[in-house]
């Protein structure tokens, strides 16, 4: 009876975290769904499933996602289900953040035997505002996606007796989904390490045993990181041409302390959040910025270090911050420097913090401060889900909130120019090719306006300078020639007509 009364409190639980993610199920397609969803071809196929899960696509440029087959294939999974039905795609990301809420609260309960503790952690991670973008958008599901492999990885090294090696066997196998799910998944070996180390009894058998399981985990994790470096495929803003955003070294160097610094700051305050946020660089090693990061960092280092024994809770929540962090630092230059979901990971450690704090009061005090984090957190992720009701929300909300993003404005741009303003769609356009000379859409997108109104000077202009940014790629050409064409050019239009051939060319 006592283990009924249990299960149905962890029930409760997950309901309380779901039920505000459920005003959004029903939104459209935005942002990153409408290229890699509703308009990707590659899912309309059935039968590209076989080379997906045949890693075919890992060495595939043109395959939209082509390096994560874990969440195309959850994809496929969905198209056959739901077809182009956002709110079922919706729902599979919602699944899949309640299994990591539940996968976390159980870890905890399992290293730590407290059972507020482990509830309020994964209650609070649930409803954490900061999550939205990750969670309500199917388009980024490899952030989700990731984490709930890395968490079973962890369950599957704490199991004991003579199942162990099989239930260790089958956290490798979890951790080769994560990380065909998100390169993040690379630094999940450190949280072994680190389970080891702080609750050295969880993980059962001496330590050549346990150094032997984990030099597997990082042999593993170095293992898919070179096969990522010797794929023909860029990883992420190393290599290829500059988009513009990306961070270039020494900025990348300089800046990984600032990005700390305003990571714990949107997890401790996730207001205001924004699918475009802005960045400044950081180019100087003395820095305020940097250095006022520097020392979060140290303090976070030092308090991990200094809790280890005395609080190996504490310890923990800083070192998932810490190793979830790395990926995202822009250390390895990424092509956006920051978004949202890139805090997905690190909410976890932060969730654990929060709840050891929550913790340690009075019952009355727990009580209370959990429902009340609860309830802001339930109120700020129902604002924040309302943005993305539409797309006119979403992105005047974003450009808003930051007029230097060239995203959010060419979106803008297309939207003026689907509803028939043309001069609305040139001003925008226009002020994300100011803002980032390097946005190709923009131009292109501005291009193609010009091209419909007959204004073929302006026209050629803007589509010169897609290809002159992107001359590997081959829709640029193509547009250029019809515009060529259409200016009575058949020669120079025939030309780029060959090299958008030529580039189609698998």
């Amino acid at each position: 009876m006592r283990g009924m009364n249990r299960a149905w409190k962890w029930v409760l639980g997950l309901a309380v975290v779901a039920a505000p993610w459920l005003v959004g199920l029903s939104a459209p397609f935005l942002y990153d769904d409408v290229g890699m969803i509703a308009e990707n071809a590659y899912l309309e196929d059935p039968a590209n499933l076989g080379n997906v899960l045949a890693g075919q696509t890992l060495a595939d440029p043109q395959v939209v996602n082509g390096r994560r087959p874990a969440v195309l294939a959850t994809y496929f999974i969905d198209r056959a289900l739901y077809g182009l039905q956002p709110a079922g795609w919706r729902a599979t990301n919602l699944l899949l953040h309640l299994g990591c809420a539940a996968l976390l609260a159980g870890l905890l309960l399992r290293l730590t035997g407290r059972v507020y503790f482990a509830a309020a952690a994964g209650i609070l991670f649930g409803l954490h505002p900061v999550l939205s973008e990750a969670v309500h958008a199917p388009g980024f599901r490899a952030d989700v996606l990731c984490l709930f492999f890395v968490l079973a990885f962890l369950h599957g090294f704490l199991a004991k007796g003579p199942r162990a090696a099989i239930c260790r066997s089958g956290g490798l196998l979890a951790l080769a989904l994560a990380l065909l799910a998100k390169e993040t998944a690379l630094v999940a070996p450190l949280l072994l390490g680190a389970l080891m180390v702080l609750f050295p009894s969880a993980v059962s058998g001496g330590r050549r045993s346990k150094g032997i399981w984990l030099a597997g985990a990082c042999g593993l994790a170095a293992a898919f990181f070179a096969l990522w470096a010797l794929l023909p495929v860029d990883l992420q803003a190393a290599g290829g041409a500059w988009n513009g955003e990306s961070l270039r070294f020494p900025a990348t160097l300089y800046s990984a302390p600032a990005l700390w610094a305003r990571s714990l700051r949107l997890l401790l305050v996730p207001w205001p959040l924004n699918v475009t946020p802005g960045f400044a660089p950081v180019t100087a090693p003395a820095s305020l910025r940097s250095l006022w990061g520097m020392v979060w960092l140290a303090l976070a280092a030092v308090g991990a270090w200094k809790a280890r024994r005395a609080a190996p809770e504490l310890a923990l929540g800083l070192v998932w911050m810490l190793a979830f962090f790395a990926p995202v630092s822009n250390l390895w230059p990424l092509l956006h420097p920051v978004a949202d979901r890139y805090l997905y990971p690190l909410a976890p450690g932060f969730a654990v913090l929060a709840a050891w704090i929550l913790s340690h009061q009075s019952r009355r005090g727990r009580t209370l401060g959990l429902a009340s984090l609860a309830a802001i957190y339930a109120l700020l992720l129902a604002l924040r889900l309302g943005q993305w009701e539409s797309a006119e929300k979403l992105w005047t909300a974003a450009y808003f909130q930051n007029p230097k993003s060239a995203t959010a404005a060419t979106w803008l741009g297309l939207l003026r120019d689907k509803a028939g303003d043309a001069d609305g769609a040139r001003e925008f356009y226009r002020a994300a090719t100011e803002a980032n000379p390097q946005a190709i859409a923009a131009w292109a997108n501005w291009g193609i306006l010009e091209s419909r109104a007959g204004q073929w000077d302006e026209a050629e202009r803007l589509l010169r300078r897609v290809v002159e940014l992107r001359p590997d790629e081959g829709k640029g050409w193509r547009d250029l020639g019809v515009c060529l064409e259409a200016q009575g050019r058949p020669e120079e239009a025939a030309a780029a007509a060959a090299r958008a051939a030529e580039r189609a060319k698998p």
